[in-house]
């Protein structure tokens, strides 16, 4: 149940029977003796549903008391419990925002089923507000493939997905971990009940804990009223680590203790409070080797990793890359408005043949980019961007070296396309291939000193025929080859 705080205000008998009433619920009960009470006690922390108790005329909460209660910011919900069946005024509580009213004179099981039926309501219109958003009603069948390595991999998510362990997700960044949370959710028992999402990166080191476990009043200066963590939020629900691995060492033995005891205890606060969620942390960091160095604790890495999955990166799911690419086109041409371009045959190689660093984030972006750039009925390899221009592979040796002098007046009677082309190709493979003797073939090195990702550079070196071992100590007789690929001499220095 989402509703956690619930406020029962004025006065005795009606409190009391309503207070027994829910008492058994899974909620956090504070009750108050007059309105005066009330407010106080809604001016230090927020509350998901206000219960009034009305009496006599002269001590019943009015409309306007139910507007300001609806006009807070938490917008708690409001149910009028009644001593009196009074028709008229029952229809201004409601007219005023009230969920609804209940007659205390109910036999006390009916009464007792009306009142969580109207938490039951709130609950509803909790989640709702908070946690429901449009188009994220995501599933695993919204990964479609073709891929060997998926299938098996959404098998098994499948079957994590019945169960309610803990859950730790591993893969690159930007393969779409979040989005398999979500779907994992969706599919599982705790379906239709809270989803949170927290980046542990995003948040600095002093918001976090507040942030994931609440805190009181007063608390820390800017404290200023109570506020509920994502943990309480996720109550009954599912919570998100993304980049558990950002978490700092004393967050991470509070994160420990909520595993092992399923209790959070707000900052500034004396008690702890019981939450049922189930969490699912992921990273894009060898986890193993975080432990090894460290920076993360060994027993929390066993506590979470009670069932991991890895998802696949982009370049090892080759055979989905067609499908992904026409159907992102399909959707961003939805979106424009309008009939959009196809994708054509050269495009699609480059598609294909690039390494994806940063996976499907990355791909997104790069389809949107060709969908906006491209003025004919196709989307041509000049769409893209410029690192999967020259993604598509050459044979080895057939990139010439070019005269700039002598070629300038060649160039003239070609496309710009296919000058452009040449001019990258060449000027790349002399960059790779200096780089790499400079660094002996050391592969980590090149790729720190050219900027660049060391996957990236091993998919251009296969891209060119280069191997790290020609340019190692004794490799020289072998770039002497005729075949081997040469630094161009008008290049040099350039």
């Amino acid at each position: 149940m989402f509703v956690r705080s619930l406020l029962i205000a004025v006065p005795g008998d009606a409190r009391r029977r309503t207070f027994r009433a829910l008492d058994a619920a899974d909620s956090l009960i504070t009750t108050a003796r007059s309105f005066d009470e009330m407010r106080a006690a809604l001016g230090r922390k927020p509350f998901d549903l206000v219960v009034l108790v009305a009496g006599p005329v002269a001590s019943s909460p009015s409309p306007s008391l139910v507007s300001e209660l609806r006009g807070l910011p938490d917008e708690p919900a409001v149910v009028v419990v009644t001593e009196h069946d009074d028709a008229e005024r029952a229809a201004a509580w409601v007219a005023a925002g009230a969920l609804g009213v209940v007659p205390v004179a109910l036999e006390t099981s009916t009464f007792r089923e009306t009142i969580r039926e109207f938490v039951g309501r709130a609950d509803s219109a909790a989640r709702i507000g908070l946690f429901a958003v449009p188009g994220e009603a995501h599933a695993l069948a919204d990964f479609g493939t073709s891929s060997p390595a998926m299938r098996e991999f959404l098998r098994r998510a499948r079957r994590v997905a019945e169960k309610d362990s803990t859950l730790l997700l591993l893969g690159e960044t930007g393969v779409g971990k979040g989005l398999l949370a979500r779907s994992i959710h969706n599919e599982g028992p705790r379906s239709g009940k809270p989803f949170v999402a927290v980046n542990c990166g995003a948040l600095s080191e002093t918001l976090l804990e507040s942030e994931l476990f609440g805190h009181e009043k007063g608390a820390f200066t800017s404290a200023n009223r109570a506020r509920r963590g994502y943990f309480e939020l996720a109550h009954g629900g599912s919570i998100f680590l993304d980049e558990v691995s950002e978490l700092p060492l004393h967050l991470q033995v509070k994160l420990l203790h909520v595993l092992e005891d399923r209790r959070i205890q707000p900052v500034g606060s004396e008690r702890s409070l019981c939450v049922d969620v189930r969490i699912i942390a992921a990273s894009n960091r060898d986890l193993l080797e975080e432990v090894e160095q460290g920076r993360f604790r060994r027993d929390l890495f066993y506590r979470l990793n009670v069932v991991s999955l890895t998802l696949p990166p982009l370049r090892e799911r080759v055979e989905d890359i067609e499908a992904m690419a026409r159907s992102y086109l399909a959707h961003f041409r939805e979106r424009q408005g309008g009939d959009g371009p196809d994708l054509s045959d050269e495009a699609l190689e480059a598609l294909r043949h690039y390494s994806w660093p940063g996976n499907v984030r990355e791909f997104i972006n790069a389809i949107e980019r060709a969908c906006i750039l491209c003025e004919g009925e196709e989307v041509q390899l000049t769409d893209l961007p410029d690192d999967l221009q020259t993604s598509i592979p050459v044979a080895r040796g057939s990139v010439a070296p070019l005269r700039f002098p002598d070629q300038a007046g060649q160039w003239l009677d070609l496309p710009w396309n296919q000058v452009r082309r040449q001019v990258l190709e060449s000027a790349e493979l002399a960059y790779l291939t200096g780089i790499l003797e400079v660094t002996g073939g050391r592969v980590g090195e090149a790729a720190s000193r050219a900027g660049m990702d060391p996957r990236s550079l091993f998919q251009k070196m296969r891209r060119y025929g280069l191997r790290k071992e020609d340019f190692r100590s004794g490799g020289a007789s072998e770039r002497a080859d005729a075949s081997a690929p040469r630094v161009p001499s008008t290049l040099r220095g350039v």
